[in-house]
């Protein structure tokens, strides 16, 4: 093995890198270092595409998901749609949760407390609700002109994660926060 090796090196000065046995090795060396720069360079392609996977399948979950939010209806307000304005008293107004979000809400349950201005007294309403489809309205068993101070809309979208809808009055308007569970 010695004297192979020697014979070797000395083919390798006498006739340099042009030598058949030495160009062989030199190729298979720099054939090794090109995969492994492959490879690094397929395994970082690979871990980006995960994470792009990822962050698509959030997105569509963030499209679909919904928004409820507690309206005030009047029968004379254009925004109400025409079949829910038949339902509501003349001269009269009448509370609603509609669904603005891009998902039907199921599971809603509905907690308001109320201020009877006439009675003054406060008083808390709870009350669990259809499942709403997007874009629709359901009315809730509110008193028509009764001061709603608070109001928690809890509901799930139909794949299970759950949300909140906090509604407060301040100053007579009202602010939503949208809350994940």
């Amino acid at each position: 093995m010695h004297l192979a090796m020697t014979r070797s090196l000395y083919s390798l000065l006498n006739n340099g890198i042009h030598d058949p046995a030495w160009a062989q090795a030199y190729s298979s060396f720099l054939l090794v270092g090109l995969t492994l720069i492959t490879l690094a360079v397929l395994c970082v392609y690979a871990w980006d595409t995960h994470k792009l996977a990822k962050s698509s399948i959030e997105q569509v979950k963030n499209a679909q998901m919904p928004f409820l939010a507690l309206v005030k209806i009047k029968r004379d307000n254009p925004p109400a749609p025409m079949q829910l304005r038949a339902f509501v008293p003349p001269t009269s107004l009448a509370w609603a949760v509609q669904n603005q979000g891009n998902a039907a809400a199921v599971n809603i349950i509905v907690k308001c407390n109320i201020d009877d201005e006439a009675a003054k007294e406060s008083s808390v309403f709870s009350e669990g609700l259809n499942p709403i489809a997007v874009g629709a309205w359901t009315f809730v068993s509110v008193y028509p002109v009764a001061h709603i101070t608070n109001c928690t809309i809890e509901y799930s979208s139909l794949d299970g994660r759950k949300f909140r809808t906090d509604i407060s009055t301040v100053d007579d308007e009202h602010h939503l926060e949208f809350h994940r569970l």
